[in-house]
Order: C-alpha cells, then structure tokens, then sequence
C-alpha cells in the first residue's frame, strides 16, 4: 500500500499510567484495572475527536474503532463521555499487541516494547517497568488516523533515551515535527495530539480548531481576558498561512518506517496585522486619499490608497492563495464605522456574491506590487471579498473603556471565547498532578510549585468569577514565567508573579472598592479580619484622630519580600489548600 495523508497523530507516553492500562488486568490488584488511556478534558479536542471519529449512533457515547498494524488487528472504540473525559479503549485486557510488551521485540513486530506481558503477579508487573525505565529506555504509543479512512487507528510504539539494539524503532525515523511532539509527552501529561491540515500538515490543537471555525465561517472573532492567549494564537496563525510547512503522509503496511515527510509545494500567503485604535478609520482600512507630488513636481495631487483589507482581498482573488487580515484589539477603535460598507461583505454566502462600489475609482484603483498577483494591480470598483481571506479579530473582554460591539458586526463573526488554560499552563510549568501540597517543603519539586500555580489561578478566578464576573478572570500568562531551574528559584517567580502581576491587576480594576478586593485576597472584613501576619492584603483600622474622614482600608504586602515558608503558606492560603 502506498503512503496516505495524515489527518491526525496521538502520542502516549509509556509511564506508570500507560503500563498498568495495557498491560492487562491482574486479579487481587485495584491498580491493574483499566483497558484504556484517558484523553484531555479540553472542549476543542472533544470537539475534533468527535470530528474524527463519529459516534456510532446519533447522540450516542461510543464510537467502535480497529487498531491496525502490519499483519494484524484489534478491536476497540472510543468512550466520550466516561467520568469526566474521553477515553481511547479496548476490551478487557486486549490492548493492541505493539502496545504491550514483548519478550523478543523485532523490527517486522508487532511487539516493540522490551519485557514481560504474562506475569499475574502485580508486584512483578510492575517491577517489569521498573527495570525498563532503569535500562534507560523509554517507549511511547504512537495512533495514526489516515484522511479518507474511517474508525481506523494505525498502532506503533517507538523508542527514545537507550535505543541500542532497538534502533529499528527509534524516535529518529519519526519526522522532525512528530519527534517534538514526543518529547513533550511526559509522565504528568502523557497524551499529546496534532491534527494535519488540508495539505496535510501538522497544526497545533488550537491552530487546527480555529482553522476548523475559520472552514466553517471566514470571519472569527476572540473574546477573553488579557494574558488567555489570544495573541499567541494570532501569531501562530499568521505562521501558519506564511510558512506552508512540511506534507506528511504514512504507510500502513511498513512499521516504523512508515512516515514519509516532503516540503509542500503550496506556496505561502500573505497576512495584515492591524491594530485598532480611536484614530483608526475606513481610509486606513479600506480605501483612502493620500496626497502625492502632482506631475511637475511643483504641486500636490491625491490618489486612491488601498488598505489591507481591499490589499489582501485583491491578492487572494487573483491568486487563489490563502490570506489573512488580523484585527487587534478590535473593540478600541469604531470597528463598525471602520468596516464601514465593507460590513455588508463579511458573511460566508456574501463571499464572492456580495459587492459594494469603492469610493475614488475614477482616479484609478490600484494596490501595492505585492499584493498584485502578477501585473493585475488595477482593482474593479465592484468590490467583494473572496471566501479564502480569513478575517480574525480579538479583543479583550475586560476593557470598559470602549463601547461595546453592536449586533450586526457581532452577528457577522464566529464568536470563541478564551477563558484560562489550565491544562496548557499545568503542562508549560510541568505541574505533577500527583504531589501532595502538604508535603513539607524541603520535600518539594519544581512540580509542586507548578501544581501549586495552577492551582492559585483556579482558586483566584473562582472568587473573580462570584465578584467581578468572567470577564476579569486572570489569563495563564500571569504565572507563564516562574518555572525555575530550583524549587526556591521558582517560588520567588511564583512570589513575584503574584504581588507585581496578580495584586496589581486586581487593585486596578478595584479602586476606592477596598471590601471587594478584601473578599478576593481572603482578608475578611474591616470587622473581622483575616489572615493573620503573613496575609498579602490586611486591614488597617481608621485613625480616630481624624474623626469622619477617616475610613478602614486594606493594605497589600509583597510576598516577595518573606521567606520561602511564609510565602508558600500564605500562597496556599489563596489557593484555598491549607
């Protein structure tokens, strides 16, 4: 069989989690007791692994699925709605055989991890692992769904760290692309997925579901707070329609080397970032007058200036080539009286059938070389907007300095909200689920503080959500930096982050509102404090020598500036942990 485009890759990494799943049930043990992986609770991969794989039934929670390698299979399925994320399953104890271990690995397979399958003793099992992870080897799961092949998953596992003697199923022979997705497979966040593009290429999870919104809709909006990766997101849109990537394709009847990675040949488009402001108006965006040199040089004449919008418009419909417009911070600035006549255009069936007159075309309409596609510079005064320019915008919900958007610009965008990312911040700062925060803490790892940060901002924006509303939660990028290479090292990031980042956005959209702020600091009230000597925020009573014009108001202190003990107790107390 010849290689396939990819539509998806997953990757599991081979750790306690993975080896009690599929190496089977034993008998007298309530840790050997699953035949599944579980998958993350994140709506936009529930949403593409629906996608994928539909359920069997309409409403249904199951879909049934066949793992495939070379010369074999089994079956499974998919649960979307067990406890409270999906699970990629099989039936009791039959876990896919590259997936389980094997005494003699070879490169024609199907096993491919080195060790012991048929032990019933659980303490022997689990010393199996043991002694594989002390050889230095480490394996990961890799699952395959090809485009145009439905409710198949292709199987392999890989090796990384000591390979010698299993070179023919290293990590290398993966593509560059699915080897990074590998190394960040860990033993807190085991699964890692990718999702490939209509050129077959590999997208990011958040990437792959905007491009998904954008397919479905031209014109997409973001909405959040600050800090929950809007930005991030737009910049790596921009990548992806500048840098076509790599196409990649798979064989199923090869094992290892079955991946064959080429340079696409799609060429790359062009994208516009603007930001808007209260000086930004239709002739920056759409069409304008500028005043140039007059012929003789002796005077001053106007021609027509295009913006990005009638630029890219122009690009995309004469090339046939993928371009986007970026509005940011789109409710700063009037985006309707900015759109102007150009609102009309934005809806999917208005692409390419709608059309308004641009002004000026009687002095020649023409866009820059770049965007010319050729020497088709001139633009038709009948103006519409093509279906392959994408329009993203984003804004931040917690401004109340601008006007909100109106009906009919909101109407014409596909609205997603951007609410914090615990998962991507638990998995940034390397967050070990299973420590216990009640350890002392001479006993912590950098992976308590992780936990301890994701934990705080869950804690904070609950209290945020109940006072000020979703609109003012804190975005991850509050506590994105405070990884350290020392334990101590990142509790004063952590330390940091909270009194210069945290307190200070809090007392900003809090002033002269000090019992508000007291509430979401945990400080009590002016009658009944809390916190006691070590609280970040405290109430100071009213100086009675001043008589009525005197009032309590809470008072901040810097964690910083405590010891480790101190702050990490205090920090703990926010988190609502101790």
């Amino acid at each position: 069989m010849v290689a396939q485009p990819v539509e998806a890759v997953f990757v599991i990494y081979y750790g306690t989690s993975a080896h009690k799943a599929t190496y089977g049930r034993l008998s007298g043990d309530n840790t050997y007791t699953k035949d599944y992986i579980q998958l993350p609770r994140d709506p936009d991969f529930r949403q593409a692994l629906t996608k994928l794989f539909p359920p069997d039934q309409i409403g249904g929670k199951k879909t049934t699925i066949e793992y495939k390698w070379p010369d074999g299979s089994s079956g499974g399925f998919i649960d979307f709605q067990s406890a409270d994320r999906p699970h990629l399953a099989w039936p009791m104890s039959s876990a896919p055989a590259p997936w389980k271990m094997d005494s003699s690995p070879t490169s024609t397979g199907p096993g491919t991890i080195p060790g012991d399958s048929r032990l019933q003793d659980p303490d022997a099992a689990t010393a199996e692992l043991t002694n594989l992870q002390e050889s230095g080897i480490q394996p990961y799961f890799v699952a395959v769904k090809l485009k145009g092949e439905p409710n198949v998953l292709h199987v392999r596992a890989y090796i990384a760290g000591s390979v010698s003697g299993y070179e023919f199923a290293s990590v290398d022979l993966l593509p560059e692309r699915i080897r990074e997705l590998v190394a960040s497979a860990t033993e807190n966040r085991i699964f890692k997925w990718g999702f490939f593009d209509s050129r077959s290429a590999l997208t990011e999870p958040d990437v792959a579901a905007a491009l998904q919104r954008l397919e479905e809709n031209p014109s997409l909006l973001l909405i959040g707070p600050p800090g929950t990766g809007k930005t991030v997101l737009l910049e790596k849109l921009v990548r992806y329609i500048e840098s076509p990537g790599h196409e990649f394709s798979f064989d199923p009847d090869l094992n290892h080397e079955a991946w064959a990675e080429t340079d696409h040949d799609a060429p790359a488009g062009l994208t516009r970032t603007v930001v808007l402001h209260p000086s930004y108006a239709y002739d920056n965006l759409v069409i304008g007058l500028l005043p140039v040199p007059n012929e003789t040089g002796t005077g001053v004449a106007v021609r027509a200036a295009t913006g990005p919008l009638v630029n890219l418009a122009h690009y995309a419909s004469m090339t046939g080539n993928r371009a986007l417009l970026v509005l940011d911070e789109f409710n700063r600035g009037n985006a309707a009286a900015i759109l102007g006549d150009a609102l009309a255009l934005l809806d999917k069936d208005k692409r390419g059938n709608a059309f308004i007159d641009l002004p000026y075309s009687e002095l020649g309409i023409k866009v820059p070389k770049e965007f010319a596609g050729g020497d088709a510079a001139t633009v038709d005064s009948r103006f519409t907007l093509p279906s392959n320019l994408w329009i993203v915008a984003a804004m931040n919900s917690s401004d109340r300095s601008v006007a909100p958007l109106d009906a009919a610009l909101r109407r014409r965008f596909t609205i997603v909200e951007m609410g914090p990312d615990y998962e991507v911040l638990s998995a940034h700062l390397g967050a070990d689920s299973a420590a216990d925060l009640d350890d002392p803490l001479i006993d912590w790892s950098t992976g308590h503080v992780g936990l301890l940060a994701v934990e705080l901002l869950h804690s904070l924006n609950d209290r945020i959500d109940e006072i000020l509303g979703t609109d003012f939660r804190l975005g991850q990028s509050n506590f994105w930096n405070i990884g350290g290479e020392s334990v101590e090292d990142s509790l004063q990031r952590l330390a940091s982050a909270f009194d210069h980042r945290v307190v200070q956005t809090l007392r900003l959209s809090l002033q002269d509102d000090d019992g508000s702020l007291a509430a979401l600091l945990l400080a009590g009230t002016a009658e009944l404090p809390a916190g006691g000597e070590s609280a970040v925020a405290w109430w100071k009573k009213a100086d009675t020598t001043l008589g009525t014009f005197a009032a309590d108001r809470i008072h901040i202190r810097t964690l910083s500036s405590l010891g480790d003990g101190s702050a990490v107790t205090e920090l703990l107390r926010q988190a609502q942990l101790n």
